[in-house]
């Protein structure tokens, strides 16, 4: 049985392996899955999700829609969604979100600055 090219349905999955290291701008889109390093500057596109895997490092700052991290963040985080810190995740730095999760056992140390639904923006200082 031959396969056309309109069969082959690709995944929209982008996926940085374990001992890479990318340094500079980095722009993801759709859903992105982290296992290395990343330095620099870090955006996801509006309606992405980047997973930052519990053996991913970032150093720098992070712009995304929704941010799940399992492993460590030294830098500032802005997102338009939700962002949850596993019980592997560490953040050291600020976030700005409208929505927060901190698992048990994950690791918080910065602000918070959360908008509600009026768009007023509520502060708090969180180590959890």
């Amino acid at each position: 049985m031959k396969i056309s090219w309109e069969q082959i349905q690709e995944s929209a999955i982008n996926v940085i392996a374990e001992e890479t290291r990318i340094e500079g701008k980095i722009v993801f889109d759709q859903i992105s899955r982290v296992h290395g390093v990343l330095v620099g500057e870090v955006k996801a596109k509006n309606g992405s999700t980047l997973i930052l895997a519990e053996t991913a490092m970032v150093e720098g700052s992070i712009d995304a829609d929704r941010l799940i991290i399992d492993g460590y963040v030294k830098g500032d985080i802005v997102a338009h969604g939700k962002v949850t810190i596993s019980r592997t995740g560490r953040v050291v730095g600020n976030i700005h979100a409208p929505s927060l999760e901190l698992e048990f056992g994950s690791y918080f140390e910065g602000k918070c600055a959360m908008e509600n639904g009026r768009g007023a923006v509520r502060e708090a200082t969180q180590l959890a």
